[in-house]
């Protein structure tokens, strides 16, 4: 008894509005400026950017960085928008691939990232110096020596270092301050 067999059509779970992010390449240095260019054409972008402490200039500051230097997610704002245009943008050297698949990412991962971005944020002490950091001197008539944070004040720091084979606690300038 011959039984006629019909293959099974497999079912696929896809959503009409599922719009992938996109891994964009960008030229050296140039995040912000790619971004805003793909903006003004109406794309969506995310570039992760994490707060920092850094000494410019003889003085301490937060300044942002992005996350991953040259590296862009993108998408289109609606699914009837081609991601093409996106590699002759300016600021953009190209979309990143594996041989002929677009690297792309599911929402869920990006707010992953985007949690892991406020909660580094969050973390992120008021001031550069905490007690029991490690600090070296890189002015004054102290520099190259070493010490450790015992306390901060509002612009001072007081560090903790051996002078003449005794403990001495010593209050100075943050600016006079460097981590090793």
């Amino acid at each position: 008894m011959l039984q006629t067999m019909l293959p099974l059509a497999p079912t696929l779970n896809f959503t009409l509005n599922f719009r992938p992010w996109y891994v964009c390449l960008t030229k050296p240095r140039q995040e912000t400026h790619a971004v805003q260019n793909l903006e003004d054409q109406g794309y969506e972008t995310y570039l992760p950017q994490l707060q920092q402490w850094l000494r410019q200039r003889g003085d301490w500051g937060q300044k942002q960085s992005v996350m991953f230097p040259r590296y862009v997610f993108v998408r289109p704002a609606h699914s009837g928008q081609a991601i093409g245009p996106v590699r002759s943008t300016p600021g953009v050297s190209t979309l990143v691939r594996f041989g002929h698949l677009l690297a792309c990412l599911r929402e869920e991962r990006l707010d992953s990232l985007r949690a892991l971005v406020a909660a580094h944020s969050a973390a992120l002490p008021r001031q550069p110096f905490l007690a029991g950091t490690a600090v070296v001197f890189c002015a004054g008539p102290l520099k190259g020596a070493s010490g450790i944070v015992s306390g901060v004040a509002a612009e001072r720091v007081h560090v903790l270092m051996n002078l003449l084979g005794q403990d001495q606690k010593l209050l100075v300038s943050a600016s006079n301050l460097a981590l090793p």
